[in-house]
């Protein structure tokens, strides 16, 4: 079983090698399959080829030993959720995906749990201004998860948060495609992928996805591309408020598997994200941080409330680097062209 941030950092931690034979351990072992949630698109193959996760011959009789491929499960759900999705994938065509279907499995899974349409400018789901109701959305389009409850008898499939109603009715939405009927909002946002088989790929929290230039920024999606970039250990992406400037510019606390960038590490990832991202998506901001793991709670999940306070303003940055992406490239980013930010003489 695995909490997916937690395989990130065993991927960039140092190779466990035997003392006395010199050989690597990190194979030595007898884990088949592995099974948990959160395992990013950008660790998932890293991770499978460090420790060699492969098919269990017990979930495979007949498939020889020569043959056994790579297995993940992948798993989405809440403790409090009214829905659930999974990833069984043996082959890099569903990695990363939280849950698949096939034609028919979609067509019952869709009548108890669906992705419906968001209003660009509040993150809330759309409403037709002639009827009220929702609109589904559509394959390759991102929506908020939400499931089915009993109209008449919520707590049947909801019980909701103890002590907190207010928190309970936040989570209820009602009159979404017909009159009286009631959904479970789950505050994620997803994407129906694939022609079929159906997968369901995460795209980001409600709140942690941010708005530049007119268009909204999955901070999940730009962090699986940083991700990919072969120095790169961690990307944890937030927007920030910038003097005389609308919306939130993108910025990423990123840790390299070197102590400081070089310029030529530095325009390699301006090029990589150009070349991956729309360019609005493109980080404007980087905020080297020492090591992985900086910005996490204690089951390893990524927290940006803290970094986005922050902004970047080097007086509240530490001890980190501040880098910004000037003319094609990434740059220092020190107190003067904080000071000419705010006396608006840049305009991004």
């Amino acid at each position: 079983m695995y909490v997916g941030e937690t395989c990130r950092y065993l991927t960039v931690a140092p190779p466990e090698i035997d003392p006395v034979t010199g050989e690597n351990l990190d194979r030595k072992h007898k884990v088949r399959v592995v099974m948990g949630n959160g395992l990013r698109a950008d660790v998932w193959d890293k991770f499978k080829e460090r420790f060699g996760i492969d098919v269990s011959p017990i979930l495979h009789p007949l498939r020889a030993a020569s043959d056994m491929q790579k297995t993940i499960f992948e798993f989405y759900a809440a403790t409090e959720g009214a829905m659930g999705a999974w990833n069984r994938s043996r082959n890099s065509l569903s990695k990363g995906a939280i849950g698949r279907y096939g034609l028919f499995s979609r067509a019952f899974i869709e009548f108890r749990s669906t992705l419906v349409a968001l209003d660009p400018e509040t993150d809330q789901p759309w409403r037709d201004p002639a009827t009220g109701f929702c609109r589904k959305a559509g394959r390759g389009e991102t929506g908020e998860m939400i499931a089915r409850l009993p109209s008449d008898d919520i707590e049947s499939r909801f019980q909701g948060y103890y002590g907190n109603a207010d928190a309970t009715n936040s989570k209820i939405m009602r009159d979404v495609f017909s009159r009286g009927d009631a959904w479970f909002r789950s505050g994620d946002v997803m994407r129906w992928e694939g022609v079929g088989d159906g997968r369901l790929f995460f795209s980001d929290r409600i709140g942690d996805t941010y708005r530049w230039k007119s268009e909204n920024v999955s901070t999940a999606e730009v962090a699986n591309v940083l991700g990919t970039h072969p120095a790169v250990q961690e990307a944890n992406v937030y927007g920030v408020q910038l003097p005389h400037h609308d919306g939130r510019a993108g910025c990423v606390a990123i840790a390299f598997d070197q102590p400081a960038p070089t310029p030529e590490l530095l325009a390699s990832l301006a090029q990589h994200s150009k070349a991956s991202l729309p360019r609005y998506a493109v980080p404007l901001f980087l905020r080297v941080v020492k090591e992985v793991g900086l910005q996490t709670t204690g089951t390893n999940k990524q927290q940006k409330h803290i970094l986005r306070e922050e902004g970047v303003d080097p007086g509240k940055t530490g001890a980190d680097q501040l880098f910004w992406l000037k003319d094609g490239i990434y740059v220092p980013f020190r107190v003067n062209e904080w000071n000419e930010l705010h006396r608006g003489a840049i305009k991004l």
